[in-house]
């Protein structure tokens, strides 16, 4: 008995690394991040919650067309205003070896710094897409900052 149950676990164990992972790897999508929106110059230098602007780029560099199902991005580190994070749902297909940009506002908070609610911001991004091989994500971290008027 007990060498049946030592046989089974072999082959169990024989069969299981032996399974190959068939799944295609998709090419990075090359994203960017780009501030639309910033605070007038009369409120640059004051605190509290404002409106931000953004745009989102991603360059399809894969075969075939994928999905932007979800994007949930924050700020880190110290800049000029602070963002929560932030789930953003989508659903823009962009085709093989195209550029998509999408336009979102989301909420911030203006903090007191040399800047002002204009200066420069890092915001870290999770894209979530679907494609033809399944489910994956790009994480990057961009700087950001208000447009001059």
């Amino acid at each position: 008995m007990r060498t049946s149950m030592a046989f089974l676990a072999m082959m169990f164990a024989a069969a299981c690394a032996s399974q190959r992972n068939n799944a295609t790897v998709v090419a990075e999508p090359e994203i960017a991040l780009q501030q639309l929106s910033s605070a007038p110059a009369a409120a640059e230098h004051e605190t509290g919650g404002m409106p931000v602007q953004f745009r989102l780029s991603v360059a399809n560099t894969a075969a075939f067309p994928i999905t932007l199902k979800r994007l949930d991005l924050q700020s880190v580190g110290f800049g000029g205003y602070e963002v929560n994070p932030t789930s953003l749902p989508f659903n823009v297909v962009i085709p093989p070896g195209s550029d998509v940009s999408v336009d979102f506002w989301v909420p911030a908070i203006a903090k007191t710094s040399v800047a002002g609610a204009n200066g420069a911001v890092a915001v870290r991004l999770v894209s979530q897409f679907d494609s033809p091989s399944g489910v994956f994500q790009n994480v990057a971290v961009r700087q950001v900052m208000g447009r001059i008027q």
